[in-house]
């Protein structure tokens, strides 16, 4: 079973679709969609992750330079590639992800 993530950038009106799938080897292959051109290396880079990419942030592939590309330091798609990655390895409830979504970031105050 696969899991999947879409985020909605409202900062920049782009959506990014993350699936996890999980492999015999114990590895996760990441697909990633979107409509924003920034986002096109890092989905054609990083298509597998392992372990420990998504439990050790400091080393993560996810997170290395020349994955990332030209990507915004605020893009979400890394972190929808966790989302995914977690609920796919069962660290993440799908449940709740039912019932609440996606992490979402709001802007709150005055204007």
């Amino acid at each position: 079973m696969s899991s999947t993530i879409v985020t909605n950038m409202a900062v920049c009106d782009k959506t990014v679709k993350v699936t996890a799938t999980a492999r015999e080897d114990g590895d996760i292959d990441i697909l990633i969609e979107s409509n924003c051109s920034a986002v096109q290396h890092f989905a054609e880079t990083l298509t597998k992750v392992t372990m420990d990419d998504i439990m050790n942030f400091e080393t993560s592939t996810i997170n290395k330079e020349e994955v990332r590309g030209n990507m915004s330091m605020i893009c979400l798609a890394p972190i929808a590639v966790y989302q995914a990655a977690w609920m796919e390895a069962g660290m993440l409830s799908r449940n709740i992800y039912r019932k609440l979504g996606p992490i979402t970031m709001d802007i709150h105050g005055s204007e």
